[in-house]
């Protein structure tokens, strides 16, 4: 019994004098996963890896795989899971071929790295799946909800790329979700079997919608409210949100919109016969012609090599099917205005980085517009310091900036709130003197989700801060606005101001607005 005692008091003597902190060392056992009831099942997902305080759920179905007989029909409904379900890990990014890394390669190479580092994820056409952040995962959090919309074409890309990283701007209040869609043929396809009494077309955007619908239904398991969501998007995903402002089907799915660099939609002009086109020229590309039903037993990489041989360049999106777009957007907004406040702009230099040096180009960009339009682009064209930037410029005024008057001017026709911007930030060093305020180059400072290869200044902290915090104001109330950042006025056709997010970082006079006016009936009116 002595000797235990002795024992004992020599432990505890010996605790006493380890240096302070010493018994602090043990391994810190890791929060349990955090998971979220979701009627009969449980999803258990993941703490952030930038922001530890975020929770992130991966790769949730929204409808049933589209494989099989259901390639090429509108989204199915999921069955119903029970039990506990693992979202931990990201989903297959839709299929499509490889452009999308060689995108990031392209702009990696001119900052000087050889590559971006960017993985492709493995690509399936069963894809149907979203992604949530949020940073308090309870049903009674009534979180706003801002939902990604990825671009690429709607040809390319995944809502899992490392620029469309949730953490930071959840970490700020918010609940962001990022889905995929149908891509390429598989989503933007007719062919003249397909029954008329049922979708015949369209597929990726019904799949947006198909997203939208199963959010507004489980969001609020999350912490989200379904009743305050913002609908974002850049590029094709942008154009895409068009037409889900105008489509009766997407209807008090959405509160809001943020459209980056999208506008060119209000140019299209895509019927369904267009879209039956590309299935009849699908099955002539394929060995003995195959019927609808041979199409749909073939797999994914045939029918994607067979679409990128004979429909290398063309151009997917929605077409008119009297359904899910009943009219063009543009002369929808035309004749109703647009109904929700709007967040929307341009980068200073969109198509720099595409365009060449040639004369010609111009002369190609110019050819199928109005005469009238012709003339006054090449004199705006032809102002700029170089034929590279004049091609540049004339690419940017009919695809993004003008449009992007028109969509924030129909906003404010009908009573709502826009505010338009223009990003004229260049990186420094050599890749942003080669491509300057390039097509997608907001994304990262939106996200703060700065790729390490890029030149980081204090100013792009600067800029960084701003941009998330005006996004992050708007899916909150509507106005970008809020304590110490500088004030975004309003977009007013009278008086139009854009908020330059560059250096400086503020409102200026709209750039070409009333050349944009000038030029709008004729490119983007019923007639032309």
């Amino acid at each position: 019994m002595a000797d235990r005692i002795g024992c004992s008091f020599i432990l505890v003597l010996t605790a006493l004098l380890l240096p302070v902190g010493t018994l602090a060392a043990a391994p810190r056992q890791p929060p349990p996963a955090p998971r979220v009831d979701d009627g009969p099942a449980t999803l258990q997902g993941l703490w952030g890896t930038r922001e530890t305080d975020v929770a992130v759920f991966l790769g949730i179905p929204y409808a049933a795989p589209p494989v099989g007989s259901l390639r090429w029909q509108a989204p199915q409904p999921l069955k119903a899971r029970r039990g506990l379900q693992h979202a931990d890990r990201a989903a297959p990014a839709c299929a499509q071929d490889h452009a999308n890394v060689a995108w990031y390669n392209g702009v990696a190479r001119a900052f000087g790295r050889d590559r971006s580092g960017l993985a492709e994820p493995a690509f399936s056409e069963d894809c149907l799946y979203l992604n949530v952040w949020t940073p308090d995962p309870n049903a009674e959090a009534h979180l706003p909800v801002l939902v990604w919309i990825h671009g690429g074409a709607n040809k390319v890309g995944w809502a899992l790329e490392p620029n469309y990283d949730g953490e930071r701007l959840a970490a700020r209040g918010q609940l962001m979700v990022s889905l995929g869609y149908r891509l390429g043929v598989f989503g933007f396809f007719s062919h003249p079997a397909l029954p008329h009494d049922r979708p015949r077309s369209n597929f990726g955007l019904l799949d947006q919608i198909a997203a939208l619908q199963w959010i507004h239904e489980h969001i609020a398991a999350f912490g989200g409210d379904p009743n305050q969501v913002t609908i974002a998007g850049e590029s094709a995903g942008a154009a895409d949100i068009g037409y889900l402002l105008t489509s009766p089907l997407a209807e008090r799915l959405f509160t809001r919109a943020i459209s980056e660099s999208g506008g060119y939609l209000l140019a299209d002009r895509r019927t369904e016969a267009d879209a039956e086109q590309v299935g009849r020229r699908l099955a002539k590309a394929l060995p003995g012609h195959p019927s609808l039903a041979g199409l749909r037993r073939l797999d994914s990489p045939r029918i994607l090599a067979a679409a990128r041989g004979v429909m290398a360049e063309h151009e997917y999106g929605p077409v008119l099917d009297g359904l899910a777009v009943p009219e063009r957007p543009a002369d929808a907004f035309d004749r109703r205005g647009l109904g929700h406040d709007l967040l929307i702009g341009s980068n200073q230099n969109e198509w720099y980085m595409y365009v060449d040096e040639a004369p010609t180009t111009l002369d190609t960009t110019l050819a199928p517009l109005p005469v009238a339009a012709r003339s006054l682009i090449r004199d705006r064209a032809l102002a700029e310091p170089s034929q590279k930037h004049a091609n540049d410029v004339a690419e940017a005024l009919i695809e993004m900036h003008c449009p992007t008057y028109r969509l924030a001017a129909a906003a404010d026709r009908d009573g709502h709130r826009a505010f338009v911007y223009r990003f004229t930030r260049i990186r420094s060093g050599p890749g942003g003197q080669a491509l300057l305020a390039y097509h997608g180059a907001e994304i990262p400072y939106a996200f703060d989700t700065h790729d390490e290869w890029l030149p980081m200044a204090p100013s792009d902290r600067v800029l960084t801060d701003a941009m998330a915090g005006y996004w992050t104001a708007f899916v909150k109330t509507g106005d970008p606005n809020s304590a110490g950042l500088p004030h975004w006025p309003r977009y007013e056709a009278e008086a139009p101001t854009v908020q330059e997010l560059g250096e400086p970082l503020g409102p200026v006079a709209a750039p070409d607005h009333a050349l944009c006016e000038a030029l709008a009936p004729t490119l983007y009116g019923t007639a032309h």
